[in-house]
């Protein structure tokens, strides 16, 4: 069963922001798009690139190493389109960011 676990407030990843944090191990990237929130796992499924050192413009995550892309929103590969970011569970309390992390991943 998925843990949720704190990972911190809105204040910490304002709109059009993103911010990496670390889930008891759980290396996780929150992305605030227009007021929604996001969570991917911190890393590229090219080279395991951390995308947290790239770049969110426009609703598209680019890694800073190789430049691949991804839809923020979706967690679809943009440039190339066969890949996909692996999504977490997130649900908001207040202005507390709970993500789900654990077994059920």
């Amino acid at each position: 069963m998925a843990a949720w676990l704190f990972a911190g407030t809105l204040d910490d990843v304002w709109e059009g922001e993103m911010c990496a944090v670390d889930l008891d191990g759980a290396e996780v990237l929150l992305c605030n798009l227009d007021g929604e929130l996001f969570a991917y796992e911190d890393r590229c499924p090219h080279l395991a690139n951390p995308l947290s050192q790239g770049d969110l413009s426009e609703g598209v995550l680019t890694c800073a190493a190789h430049e691949w892309q991804f839809d923020a929103r979706s967690g679809h590969g943009v440039n190339p389109a066969s890949v996909c970011l692996h999504r977490y569970p997130l649900r908001l309390d207040g202005d507390r960011i709970f993500v789900g992390v654990g077994e059920d991943e």
